[in-house]
């Protein structure tokens, strides 16, 4: 008969192989913004995020919010104004419940 012990390591390998990581390449473009090639001084590289929950891959809580994630990229930069060579990426976590879902952009930063 197993000990408790046995069981919660059981009960552990279980979870850990149901949860999971998918990565998904979003894709690339030149600017968030249109900009005048004149007006651009890059002040940096930066990242931005945006996460949000479903439910049994079925019922979402939230949408992804490509806006907001690079409003925390630019943010992150002192006198950023937008991005430029964006790139995107989602990384998707499989729980047992549900998914997290995680936009990610990147870029360098422009004044």
């Amino acid at each position: 008969m197993p000990t408790l012990p046995g069981k919660l390591v059981a009960i552990a390998l279980a979870v850990a192989g149901a949860a999971g990581c998918v990565y998904v390449p979003s894709g690339f473009a030149p600017s968030a913004t249109p900009v005048a090639v004149s007006d651009i001084r890059v002040l940096g590289h930066a990242r931005g995020k945006q996460q949000y929950f479903s439910l049994f891959g079925l019922i979402p809580f939230g949408k992804p919010d490509y806006d907001a994630a690079i409003r925390d990229a630019v943010g992150k930069v002192s006198g950023g104004r937008t991005l430029v060579n964006v790139r995107s990426h989602v990384t998707v976590l499989f729980v047992v419940v549900g998914y997290l879902h995680t936009l990610t952009v990147e870029g360098d930063v422009i004044s």
